[in-house]
């Protein structure tokens, strides 16, 4: 007879179900964005540094102002997934850098959460462009177009090979 205890499936198998119950509780975290150092945003002041300085310190930004082109933001987001597709930010930083007419920087700001706002479009209001296709229009419509043998595919507009 041995001297160790027999570990029992039953032990096991509960062990393995709360250690799964565990793991499934932990959100999933995914950062996407710009993050940016401190270090090197203590470096860009207004009044001193140049639009060419701010990208080699920083990079190149999120995204350029679509009214005001002399305003660039830096943007990053942190956002948990606890659940089946309900993905809650819990941290987003923006930092906007504002450059005068001579590509000096003119104010920089550092903005977090607190001025999020979720936007969520009314589906009676909101116009999308393009068609909404059920299942069978997608399937129909793709009929034809995954052919693998040359000679079955259909010829290019205007007698062009497409080459």
């Amino acid at each position: 007879m041995s001297a160790h205890p027999r570990i029992r499936p039953r032990s096991l198998l509960a062990a393995a179900a709360c250690l799964l119950v565990a793991t499934a509780c932990q959100p999933t975290v995914s950062t996407h964005g710009h993050k940016i150092d401190t270090t090197l945003l203590a470096q860009v002041r207004p009044g001193v540094t140049s639009r060419e300085e701010v990208t080699r310190l920083l990079g190149s930004p999120s995204t350029i102002g679509t009214f005001d082109r002399e305003s660039w933001y830096y943007v990053s987001q942190r956002s948990e997934v606890t659940s089946f597709y309900q993905a809650d930010i819990t941290q987003q930083d923006v930092v906007r850098i504002d450059f005068d007419a001579n590509g000096i920087v003119a104010d920089v700001r550092v903005h977090g959460l607190e001025l999020a706002q979720a936007v969520t479009p009314d589906p009676n209001r909101t116009r999308t462009l393009g068609n909404e296709l059920t299942v069978v229009q997608q399937f129909v419509g793709n009929i034809g177009r995954f052919n693998s043998t040359p000679e079955l595919r259909p010829e290019p507009p205007f007698g062009g090979r497409g080459r």
